[in-house]
């Protein structure tokens, strides 16, 4: 039987935003970005989305951020340094206190990719980085709330990784209308001292501003 679907606005967002910006999210999340909260829509939508192969998604443990106020940290060249050790133990006090919980997380297949113009990796390769990948999509969406313009010119790190041989490659890519970086933004999910100098230090290498999550 052929199962067909049609792809509402609100469905084509969803999917290019998968294959574009972020790896993957929670039924929750999908929820209130493009349901308003209304989990049962969702469910039935992204079910119909994995039924022509457009999504996969499986249960997987996760830390789930439920809330971002800011950033813990922005830079930008001439500013100070930031205290990494205090940092990251901001970072791991903050993602060891949420309760570990079954998720049904969501990633795009290499068809919604092909068809919405993006990268993916078409299926969860690594169930360990769920929780820092929902981490990251957290953070586009709260931005879409606050600061449209900047989760527009957000760009995942999948899509401009091949750029950075060499490099650290951030979560995220903030392009201005030419196409040009501007800033990039990092998800300190269970992050260490080492790992937050290592980010800091290729930025300052670069030129590049930052913010980090």
């Amino acid at each position: 039987m052929t199962i067909q679907i049609t792809l509402t606005d609100r469905l084509h967002d969803l999917l290019t935003a998968s294959v574009q910006k972020v790896r993957g999210f929670s039924q929750r999340q999908a929820a209130e970005r493009w349901w308003n909260g209304d989990l049962a829509n969702a469910r039935r939508a992204l079910r119909k989305l994995e039924d022509v192969d457009l999504l996969f998604s499986a249960e997987v443990l996760v830390r789930p951020i439920l809330q971002l106020d800011g950033p813990i940290f922005k830079w930008k060249p001439g500013d100070k340094s930031p205290n990494c050790g205090q940092m990251a133990h901001l970072c791991q006090s903050r993602i060891r206190r949420i309760p570990v919980r079954m998720t049904r997380y969501f990633v795009a297949t290499e068809r919604a990719a092909r068809l919405f113009g993006g990268r993916c990796r078409g299926k969860l390769t690594h169930p360990a980085q769920a929780t820092h990948d929902l981490g990251v999509t957290a953070v586009w969406l709260h931005l879409s709330r606050i600061c449209p313009e900047m989760a527009t010119g957000w760009l995942g790190e999948d899509m401009l990784s091949h750029t950075r041989q060499g490099q650290k490659c951030p979560d995220a890519f903030i392009v201005d209308s030419h196409g040009t970086v501007s800033s990039v933004v990092e998800f300190c999910g269970d992050y260490d001292r080492e790992r937050i100098q290592s980010f800091h230090e290729d930025c300052v290498e670069r030129g590049l501003p930052y913010q980090m999550w």
